[in-house]
C-alpha cells in the first residue's frame, strides 16, 4: 500500500512539473514583451491594458496614437541585441501582484521602467508600466490620453 500511494505522488508530481514550468514568471513575461516586434499588442498584457491600446489606436484612426513613442525603453529604438543590454529585476508583491525593473546595465537608474504585474487568469500579466527618474510617465494615463 506504502508503494501505491509513494508510486501515485510521484506520478503526481511528475504531471505538475510541465505544468508549473509552463507558467512563466514576471520577469520571463516582462522579457517576452521586449521580444514582440510591436508594443501596443501583446498576449502578455491585461485585458485592460490591451483595451486601452485598442481604444487609442481606434482613436487615432491610423495616425499615431497618445503613445507616441517605445515606452518599453522610455522612447529609445529597440535592437535586436538591446534586451542583451538590460538588467531585470523582480519583486513579488504578494501571491498575485509583482514589479519588474528593467534598466539599462550600468546605467544611473534614470531612464528605468517600472512593469506592474498581475495573476490575470491564471498568469502573470502586465497590467501598467513606469518610468522613473528625470522623464516620469505611466502607460495608462497616457493610453487614455490624459496629461504626461
Amino acid at each position: 500500500m506504502m508503494k501505491q500511494t509513494l508510486l501515485a505522488l510521484g506520478v503526481l508530481a511528475f504531471g505538475l512539473a510541465p505544468a508549473l514550468a509552463a507558467d512563466p514568471g514576471p520577469e520571463a513575461v516582462v522579457k517576452k514583451l521586449y521580444a514582440e516586434p510591436r508594443p501596443n499588442h501583446s498576449a502578455v498584457y491585461t485585458k485592460r491594458l490591451q483595451g486601452l491600446f485598442d481604444a487609442d489606436a481606434k482613436q487615432a484612426n491610423g495616425a499615431t496614437g497618445s503613445l507616441d513613442f517605445d515606452y518599453r525603453l522610455n522612447g529609445e529604438p529597440l535592437k535586436p541585441d538591446t534586451v542583451k543590454a538590460l538588467t531585470f529585476k523582480e519583486a513579488t508583491e504578494g501571491k498575485d501582484q509583482a514589479k519588474v525593473t528593467v534598466e539599462r546595465k550600468g546605467g544611473d537608474g534614470s531612464k528605468s521602467i517600472v512593469f506592474d504585474l498581475v495573476r490575470e487568469d491564471g498568469a502573470w500579466r502586465v497590467s501598467d508600466a513606469h518610468a522613473i527618474g528625470d522623464r516620469k510617465w505611466q502607460l495608462t494615463t497616457i493610453l487614455k490620453g490624459e496629461a504626461q
